[in-house]
């Protein structure tokens, strides 16, 4: 009788029975007890994200903003309406300009090159017409747009702003993507990647362009810092 007692399985005790069901109550209890941290969490990563998705579209209004703004006082005497949807169609197409096909695309801003081109080439000038029949904006070929639109253009088409500074991005593109540098397609797109290829182009239309472009950009700048330093005083 001893023997088969000796045999009996033990029962397990309390203490053993939680380890072995795999329960951890000092967690879920903690856990409980802080619900605010994990809502908190949540709701950061909630404004984050909205944050995130907004930006663009932020960044859209306020370079359109600075577009308007800085035609307006370097070039006055525009059409408001006008230099509005001027300011849409820039930064809209300047999105576009493919600065990653350059090896030295890094240094410039989209917006800030296209500003640079248009005030080099005609001074915001719709109705611009060079000597050798370059017109509108970016200062366009009709024979160069017609390449460009796969058909041949009327003299109010080419000059419309949002034709002209369109295929004169498409142009610009080609270049970037045919010479390598931003530098060497602005010359080519003055004077001709042949001419560019033979003697170099003309160096001075890039500088005119570049100045230009720091020019905006210094002026955005200041625009910024000039609003920090009235919410500030604001206060």
């Amino acid at each position: 009788m001893k023997a088969k007692q000796a045999n009996r399985p033990q029962p397990i005790s309390r203490r053993e029975s939680k380890v072995f069901s795999g329960r951890t109550p000092d967690r879920t209890i903690k856990f409980i007890k802080r619900p605010a941290l994990f809502f908190a969490g949540f709701a950061s990563i909630a404004i984050a994200a909205a944050l995130f998705s907004a930006y663009p579209k932020w960044h859209k209004q306020e370079t359109e903003n600075w577009v308007y703004s800085y035609v307006t006082d370097h070039f006055p005497g525009k059409g408001v309406e006008n230099l509005q949807r001027l300011a849409v169609i820039i930064y809209r197409e300047s999105s576009k300009i493919r600065l990653e096909q350059a090896s030295d695309g890094h240094k410039f801003d989209k917006a800030a090159l296209l500003l640079g081109v248009i005030q080099t080439e005609s001074e915001f000038n719709r109705k611009a017409r060079s000597p050798v029949g370059a017109r509108g904006f970016m200062q366009l070929m009709p024979a160069t747009a017609a390449l460009l639109k796969g058909r041949r253009l009327s003299a109010e088409e080419i000059i419309d702003a949002e034709t002209n500074i369109t295929l004169g991005v498409r142009y610009l593109n080609e270049m970037i993507r045919e010479m390598g540098s931003v530098e060497k397609a602005l010359l080519a797109y003055n004077a001709g990647p042949g001419a560019v290829r033979r003697w170099g182009g003309v160096p001075a239309y890039f500088d005119h362009v570049v100045q230009a472009h720091d020019k905006f950009l210094s002026y955005r700048s200041e625009g910024r810092n000039a609003r920090l330093v009235l919410a500030q005083l604001a206060e």
